[in-house]
């Protein structure tokens, strides 16, 4: 049982005094974990403020590119695109390339004909690129296009576009790009204040280098080495040990930006990390060199078995937030297992709780809540798939009569009862679910034929007499039916519709009744 094994196992506070006390041998194994700590400490502190810093550089350039293309979008959406207005729209976008420092605003036709380029005078002739990676993303894709960094063909400078697509006013497709040049990203690196030795460079999706805070000019568009390419294409954050340009051995750090695809490189030499440690540490590694592997072991061991105990709560951690069944598993220490347990009990109040949440608590069938969330996906599918669905209201008769006669008991089980009429018509693609009071609601996959024909079966088996406790009572059901799309293609439309349809039901009912 949990409870017995709860009992035996150790607690995590027990593990770690061990720990400590593993740690605190004699002074001279102290020098030396805290000499290497000091190297560690150095080491783990540049990779999280350089991780932090790169991750604040990465929104940066993130930020640049957000910004751009909301200026894009702005002039798209507030200016009259055209081809009857393009000599309009080429003075609009050169105000608007002086405005945010743009080098020069085009726009293209899907067959690649610039329609104006801000580069350009108007009306010069402008050239057609039908083949373009641009075009080819955006007529493939029809979303924002980011480039790598390129060389412009005639001022010779490094710059990146961004692209959007959009349309004209008479429904043409159209492309819109904003060339940059490089210095927008190296503005970025020079208002950092970063730490003397750091070396930070922003690199496209491509591995080349855009900006960097040293030498500019001599890597500009430079490859970055394999190593920390294929770690920049495989994952969005790194630390690794690796060489400059120069051949010089570097910690760094990288960030891929989440929007661009760019990333943040920053490095640092790792002599600069290594120079005091070596220096203190070998005056005194041979003199404690033994009682060092000893005080390791055991720190080693420990520390292994709560990572291990801790670990072990991952599986049923993730199993419960996935809604999959969650077992209790004994991870070897108490705290540990007293979690394990928790989340055997989480489970199982999570399910009662989304139980009672869904299903009428009366009757067991579907609850407000439950129809309204079916009633919404089955109306997506029916969007997605040009088909129809009927949504039908039902009122009991005579019910609150019966109620106030017979009593809540009486009522309680013609109320169940009604709802096992109903449910025993539906197919399981349908559903059933009662609203409130003596209102019950069905939705049913199928045209108005359809609905009809389940309509009136509902209608005649709901008319028959109900035999409770010795007494026979009749509260038959006023239907109304609303059909999509024709009566709405909402929830509430349909049911509006639907009650409606109920009413007018009733009203004829009681109409016949009259007459």
């Amino acid at each position: 049982m949990p409870n017995a094994k709860l009992r035996y196992s150790p607690s995590i506070r027990a593990r770690l005094m061990l720990l400590v006390l593993a740690c605190i041998l004699p002074a001279t194994l102290l020098a030396v974990i805290l000499i290497y700590y000091d190297y560690q400490s150095a080491y783990a502190d540049f990779v999280q403020n350089a991780m932090a810093t790169a991750r604040s550089n990465a929104m940066g350039v993130d930020q640049e590119f957000i910004a751009l293309e909301a200026t894009l979008i702005g002039f798209s959406s507030t200016n009259r695109l055209s081809r009857d207005n393009l000599k309009f729209l080429d003075t609009q976008a050169r105000k608007l390339a002086v405005r945010q420092k743009i080098f020069n605003v085009v726009m293209e036709d899907a067959s690649g004909q610039q329609l104006f380029n801000t580069f350009a005078p108007y009306g010069s002739p402008l050239p057609r690129e039908d083949d373009s990676q641009s075009l080819r993303f955006l007529r493939t894709h029809d979303q924002t296009f980011i480039s790598s960094v390129f060389s412009g063909p005639v001022t010779k400078k490094w710059m990146t576009a961004v692209g959007i697509p959009s349309k004209t006013i008479d429904g043409q497709w159209v492309a819109l790009t904003a060339t940059l040049t490089v210095e927008r990203f190296s503005a970025i690196l020079q208002q950092q204040h970063y730490p003397e030795y750091w070396i930070t460079s922003i690199v496209d999706r491509g591995g080349r280098v855009v900006a960097r805070s040293v030498d500019i000019e001599r890597y500009i568009g430079t490859e970055i080495n394999p190593q920390a390419m294929k770690l920049m294409l495989n994952k969005s954050e790194a630390a690794f040990e690796t060489q400059a340009f120069d051949g010089t051995p570097m910690l760094a750090v990288m960030v891929r930006a989440a929007n661009s695809g760019w990333t943040v490189a920053i490095g640092i030499p790792l002599n600069q990390l290594k120079v005091d440690m070596w220096r203190k540490l070998w005056s005194l590694v041979l003199a404690t060199v033994v009682i060092l592997g000893v005080g390791l072991l055991f720190a080693w061991k420990i520390g292994t078995k709560i990572r291990n105990s801790m670990r072990g709560l991952i599986e049923p951690a993730l199993a419960l937030g996935s809604g999959k069944p969650v077992k209790f598993v004994s991870n070897g220490v108490r705290e540990a297992d007293e979690v394990s347990e928790a989340l055997v009990n989480a489970w199982d109040m999570l399910q009662h709780a989304q139980y009672q949440a869904t299903h009428d608590v009366l009757t067991g069938i579907g609850n407000r809540a439950m129809f309204h969330a079916f009633l919404e996906r089955e109306l997506a599918a029916a969007d997605r798939a040009h088909g129809t669905l009927s949504v039908l209201y039902l009122d009991l008769d005579n019910f609150k009569p019966i109620n106030d006669t017979y009593g809540h008991a009486i009522g309680d089980k013609l109320l169940i009862e009604a709802s096992l009429r109903l449910t025993s018509q539906l197919r399981k693609s349908d559903i059933a679910a009662r609203l409130g009071g003596d209102e019950f609601a069905i939705v049913l996959s199928g045209g108005i034929d359809e609905t009809a024909f389940v309509a009136e079966k509902l209608s005649r088996l709901m008319s028959q007499p109900y035999l409770i406790e010795g007494n026979e009572l009749f509260a038959e059901a006023s239907i109304g039916t609303a059909t999509y799309p024709e009566c709405g293609r909402s929830i509430d439309s349909l049911l509006a519709a639907a009650d409606k349809a109920m009413y007018r039901a009733k009203t004829m009912r009681k109409k016949a009744r009259k007459s």
